[in-house]
């Protein structure tokens, strides 16, 4: 099953599981019958109300409560996804949610923006939702891609924490190759480690190379031309936490 990982900003890889298909439909129908039962519920409520007035309520004061009686109803899927941290009832009956690419909680624009594209990945395109849903590398649907959001199952999320044996710099014998890395702030390692292991793939390389290129003229450095430049940003950091680690006496 695709996995979609990351890392995050305190240097912790964070693995999700995205939802099957069936998960995803099975949520939809529970999230349908409710709507359904509010819906049902609701027109009898008023109904019964309106009814004793007959022909003497107005086509106007119709139609304001059949829009508050159906407003939640059009809006119950991005109000949920705001509200409840991304998880509307059906997901939180299949323990799914819908989150963003790098682990957190979808913003208004996000949820909008899923709901907005929702009639073009169900009953306007034949459900093409559901295509990029079974052979999407992690199930996401046309508002899931705009969106830039993964639905994934709750229960899967796993959190790995690096340790300093994940770096190069304590294999014994170790020699480093740029000492002007050790003028680096945690703040500029930071942001190299963050789009070293960055999520967006579409834009990865452009901004490895144009960061690679900002870091040379930091430090001053001069790189071979054969040395690709998330190898160079690699062995910057590498040298970092070599001097970082090193305690003068």
């Amino acid at each position: 099953m695709a996995q979609s990982s990351i890392i995050t900003g305190q240097y912790v890889e964070l693995t999700q599981t995205p939802a099957s298909v069936g998960d995803r439909l099975i949520a939809a129908i529970i999230d349908l019958a409710v709507l359904v039962v509010y819906s049902v519920a609701a027109g009898l409520t008023f109904g019964g109300i309106l009814d004793p007035f007959g022909y003497a309520t107005s086509d106007v004061i119709l139609i304001l409560i059949y829009v508050l009686i159906f407003f939640p109803v059009i809006l119950y899927f991005p109000a949920c996804e705001i509200l409840a941290r991304g998880q509307s009832l059906g997901k939180k009956v299949m323990k799914t949610r819908v989150v963003t690419i790098d682990g957190n909680s979808p913003s208004v624009g996000s949820c909008l923006l899923r709901w907005l594209l929702y009639p073009i990945d169900t009953f306007l395109t034949g459900f093409l939702g559901v295509v990029f849903i079974t052979f999407g590398k992690y199930r996401q649907r046309l508002g899931d891609l705009a969106a830039g959001t993964i639905v994934i199952k709750t229960a899967s999320t796993q959190y790995d924490f690096f340790t300093v044996n994940d770096y190069n710099y304590v294999k014994q014998g170790y020699e480093p190759t740029y000492p002007e890395a050790a003028n680096l702030s945690t703040k500029q390692v930071d942001v190299i480690t963050r789009t070293l292991y960055s999520s967006d793939y579409s834009r990865r390389n452009e901004l490895v190379y144009k960061l690679a290129v900002q870091v040379q003229q930091y430090l001053g450095v001069q790189v071979a031309g054969n040395v690709y430049a998330d190898a160079f940003l690699t062995t910057v950091l590498n040298d970092f936490y070599y001097y970082s680690s090193v305690v003068e006496v």
